[in-house]
């Protein structure tokens, strides 16, 4: 199972992120990250080899910031492990590093304005 939730990963980091700003570099990072079990701050400094100060500065420069990238990979990979129909929503969650189902959900319905089971059910079941 982990490899194919790699592999989901790696998929999503080929067909949308080919650029090479810091932006596009925590992306890629913060998809193996999570998959990994350590998608903080910390964690992606040392991998990307800059201090936490400057990797705040160069988000800034780009106008995000760590959390709104961390979210919006959050958003792509929530989506794509939910079309996988042996995972349940709550091993969604911890893959995506909520350590509830219903921060998850809360988090899900603030993307998508539902949650994730009728989006499921909506999207992916028809």
């Amino acid at each position: 199972m982990y490899g194919q939730l790699i592999e989901q990963a790696e998929k999503y980091l080929r067909s949308t992120y080919s650029q090479d700003d810091v932006t596009a570099q925590l992306k890629r990072l913060l998809a193996e990250l999570l998959a990994a079990g350590e998608a903080n701050a910390d964690a992606a400094c040392r991998r990307l080899q800059l201090s936490r100060r400057t990797l705040q500065r160069r988000l800034r420069a780009e106008k995000t910031s760590f959390q709104k990238i961390l979210n919006e990979v959050r958003a792509v990979l929530a989506v794509n492990y939910l079309s996988d129909k042996r995972l349940k929503a709550l091993e969604v969650a911890m893959l995506l590093g909520y350590s509830s189902i219903s921060s998850f959900t809360t988090a899900f319905k603030s993307w998508y304005d539902m949650p994730p089971a009728e989006y499921r059910q909506k999207f992916l079941m028809a």
